[in-house]
Order: C-alpha cells, then structure tokens, then sequence
C-alpha cells in the first residue's frame, strides 16, 4: 500500500495579518500546511527550525523588508534553497533579483496556488 506523502509546508511571511489569513485560506484549502511570520526575522527564523518547502514572502514590512529577507534566505546554507515566492502589492522587481515565483496583490487564488505549485514543483 502506499501512503499519501505529507502535505507540503509553506512559511507565510506578511505582516498585513488580514492578507496573511486570505493566504493562508488559500494554502489550506488546496492541502498545504502553513506558518505563519509577521516580520522579516520571526520569518528568517522559522526557516532556519527546517522543514519548510516554501515561502511566501511580503515585499514592505518593518524592520526588515521582503528584499533583505530574501539575500538573508539564499545566503544562508539552511535556507538557500527553499523556493521563495514574493506576494506583493510592488509590481517592480529589482534588477538581479531571482525569485521562484511573483504574484502581484490584489491577487485570485487559483493565481496564487499556481504560481506556489509551479515553484515547488521545480524545486523537486
């Protein structure tokens, strides 16, 4: 017999807590288990505990905003290769910056589970 594989985990970090519980909702209702991060270093450091599959990550927060979080992710060894994906309300991204995935608020959800789906599937 074989057994389903666990869900897959997605660290959340946004610090808007009504958009994280939209994505959250999301996340859940397609099967995901998700945490939660309301700023940049609580975020840097549940994706250090390990575990997590994915990110998804708020571009303007405080103190710490979604461009130092990410360079803090990839140049870290236990994070560097988690799948990072930017929800955001910025439709500009900076030269240089490779993402795993970008979706632009106000967002659908089918749009946002695909472009989560697509990430980890590549990461694989």
């Amino acid at each position: 017999m074989v057994m389903p594989s666990p869900p897959k985990t997605v660290l959340v970090i946004e610090d808007d807590r009504p958009i994280f519980l939209v994505i959250k909702g999301h996340l859940e209702g397609a099967g995901y288990r998700v945490l939660g991060a309301a700023t940049g270093p609580e975020g840097l450091a549940l994706a250090r505990t390990g575990g997590v599959d994915l990110i998804t990550l708020d571009v303007l927060m405080q103190p710490l905003d979604g461009w130092a979080v990410f360079q803090a992710l990839r140049a870290d060894p236990a994070t560097q290769n988690i799948p990072i994906v930017f929800v955001t309300i910025v439709d500009e991204r900076p030269a240089g910056l490779v993402a795993d995935g970008y979706v632009t608020k106000p967002f659908r959800a089918r749009e946002l589970l695909e472009v989560v789906t697509r990430a980890l599937r590549s990461a694989q």
